[in-house]
């Protein structure tokens, strides 16, 4: 197959890519080198939350959840971007 845009790493700017290339007649590949979805995240820091409120800190077309405290955790903002994925693979 060819593709129109090929998208080298699966984070967040290419989620944010791949809502408006859906929405195109463009043909587009994400590559990434990790298996899952939120790879620098969940590999690389064992401490980290986002320092933006969840309103703040949401992709296109898929609102992030509030959190329980002040700003999201690693844990929440993972979770938020293979929820993502998923959503995007079913449509």
């Amino acid at each position: 197959m060819i593709y129109d845009v090929i998208i080298v790493g699966g984070g967040q700017s290419a989620l944010a890519c791949a809502y408006y290339l859906r929405r195109s007649s463009l043909k587009y590949l994400i590559l990434d080198a990790n298996k899952h979805c939120g790879g620098s995240w969940s590999q690389n820091w064992d401490n980290l939350d986002l320092f933006s409120a969840a309103q703040h800190s949401s992709l296109p077309g898929w609102l992030m959840p509030k959190t329980k405290n002040e700003y999201p955790t690693k844990e929440e903002a993972i979770d938020y971007y293979v929820s993502m994925k998923c959503v995007m693979i079913s449509l």
